[in-house]
């Protein structure tokens, strides 16, 4: 007997002795009675055709919807270096964007290069790194730097992102 047939009898089985004990005890319900376990009848044999056809069919278990939502869903940047392209794309456009993505990055930079060079920690010893982080750099990382007040002011060219990686390679 096929796995599918024989998933499907179980059900069945339970299904006719409760309605038989339900059409034993009760009077006048019988015609609903009857209405119900047909359909339940055939919801079980429905799901027994879709367990057979899938087991035919042999495929992954997915369905084409499945697959096709999968595909769908968004993922992540396959590169992260792309992601940082767009961060500075967006940050010469927006000053606001460049304190809030692409500055931690910088102060980041700066913090390890200073740990690991001199030993300072740029936010416990500020006074000691500004003197060894040049200018254009130290007006990026500065601790102390608030954000823009206009959110929507135009953030750095190109040439002074150039100039401060620049000068954070340097130290």
């Amino acid at each position: 007997m096929r796995p599918a047939v024989r998933a499907a009898l179980r059900p069945v089985l339970v299904l006719t002795l409760a309605t038989g004990a339900v059409l034993f005890f009760s009077h006048g319900l019988r015609s609903l009675v009857v209405d119900v376990y047909l359909l339940a009848l055939a919801a079980v044999v429905l799901l027994a055709l879709v367990r057979a056809e899938r087991a035919i069919a042999g495929g992954t278990g997915r369905s084409a919807y499945a697959e096709a939502l999968a595909e769908m869903q968004p993922r992540a940047p396959v590169q992260p270096e792309l992601a940082l392209e767009r961060d500075v794309e967006l940050s010469r456009v927006n000053g606001f964007h460049f304190h809030v993505r692409l500055r931690p990055v910088l102060r980041e930079i700066a913090a390890h290069r200073l740990r690991t060079a001199y030993g300072v920690e740029l936010d416990r010893e500020p006074l000691r790194a500004r003197e060894l982080v040049p200018a254009a750099a130290w007006e990026v990382i500065d601790p102390a730097r608030l954000p823009p007040e206009d959110r929507l002011a135009q953030g750095p060219t190109v040439s002074r992102l150039r100039a401060v990686v620049d000068e954070l390679e340097r130290i």
